[in-house]
């Protein structure tokens, strides 16, 4: 079903392959910044995982059905291998596929997610509160902001989400599969990895300083399944690092792949 996924691509056609992954209700237009940047060195894609933005709606939502997508979408597109970057959930699914198919991973970039089990709870407030709106008496983007006001007080926050709000003849929706995600979310709240699973080429893992998703202990869970991973912290942002502070992210980036992967 991978023909469905959508994609965002940037750069020339004979450069090396660049695979940005998003996270929980993220989709391709949050990698749009870092994608153009990397596209002077780099043919990049930018994806939309099933149950996101313009990909398409399944029942099942498990990290291993996403992982298979794009194995297929890049068999679709004739792409042997490619650096694999990802955020939160799409960290996780590069990951997978990382340490399942190294062969078809040059290099792995992960931001903000550690292979370690997070607390599903903590998501699910969000999806009953995006369930709960009362999409029939919504006009506008406005009225939506102010019916999650009360239950997601963080307007930051707030905005990301309403990203996933369309509209139609017919009134406001949700592009998402939002049901099919909350039912998975146990499996996309775990540790997409096994126990033995390694990648042992150099890896980077990029948090943000003000982000608790991944502290200090975690780093030998890091370096467990990733030997050779270089771990850095981007000070002053939160979870989404890469957007909050682009030109730094693009330099770590750039500097890794040049140390370890010259051109």
């Amino acid at each position: 079903m991978s023909d469905l996924l959508y994609s965002e691509d940037f750069g020339k056609d004979e450069n090396p392959t660049f695979i940005c992954l998003h996270g929980l209700l993220g989709s391709s237009r949050n990698w749009r910044s870092v994608a153009k940047a990397m596209g002077e060195r780099f043919h990049v894609f930018a994806l939309d995982l099933r149950n996101h933005g313009q990909s398409f709606h399944s029942d099942n939502s498990s990290i291993t059905s996403i992982s298979e997508d794009i194995l297929q979408w890049m068999e679709e597109k004739e792409i042997e291998n490619s650096i694999f970057c990802g955020h939160s959930l799409g960290g996780k699914v590069a990951m997978k596929i990382a340490c399942d198919h190294p062969n078809q991973v040059n290099s792995l970039i992960v931001v903000d997610i550690a292979p370690r089990n997070y607390p599903k709870d903590h998501h699910i407030p969000t999806f009953d509160a995006l369930l709960g709106l009362d999409l029939p008496s919504i006009r506008t983007r406005k009225d939506a902001d102010q019916g999650l006001e009360v239950l997601v007080p963080n307007w930051a926050f707030r905005q990301f989400l309403l990203t996933n709000l369309g509209f139609n003849e017919d009134g406001a929706f949700w592009i998402p599969n939002l049901l099919a995600l909350r039912s998975s979310i146990e499996d996309l709240s775990s540790n997409p990895l096994k126990e033995f699973d390694r990648f042992v080429n150099p890896s980077l893992f990029v948090r943000g300083g003000r982000s608790g998703y991944v502290r200090g202990e975690h780093f030998e869970e890091i370096l467990h399944h990733f030997p050779a991973a270089s771990i850095e912290t981007i000070e002053g942002v939160g979870h989404d690092v890469h957007v909050e502070n682009r030109p730094m992210f693009v330099q770590l980036v750039n500097s890794f792949l040049e140390k370890n992967f010259g051109d």
